[in-house]
């Protein structure tokens, strides 16, 4: 998502989100990975879309692939849930040294 705003329609507010559309992943990395390495190709400024906040499902971050397929650049990986894996939401505190 590259940012959201509010529009009315009438008496109606919208909350409306500006996204950047990918390619769909490529297959042989997807199937040789067991569905855990999801690469696309960004598909440019011309491939950006405004949506209606309520159909997103999830949100997840395309991380820069350091590698070439098939000669070509431009490809991102998908990462879902990231960060969850440090952050605690019960209250405690993590006071564990790991130095």
């Amino acid at each position: 998502m590259k940012y959201y705003f509010t529009k009315t329609f009438g008496d109606t507010s919208e909350a409306l989100a500006v996204v950047s559309l990918y390619s769909p992943p490529n297959e042989y990395l997807l199937r040789l990975t067991y569905d855990t390495l999801c690469v696309c190709e960004y598909q440019g400024e011309g491939a950006v879309v405004v949506i209606s906040v309520k159909s997103i499902l999830s949100v997840v971050a395309m991380v820069p692939f350091p590698f070439l397929i098939g000669g070509r650049g431009n490809q991102f990986f998908m990462i879902e849930r990231i960060g969850l894996d440090v952050v605690s939401t019960d209250g405690t505190v993590d006071t564990e040294d790991v130095s």
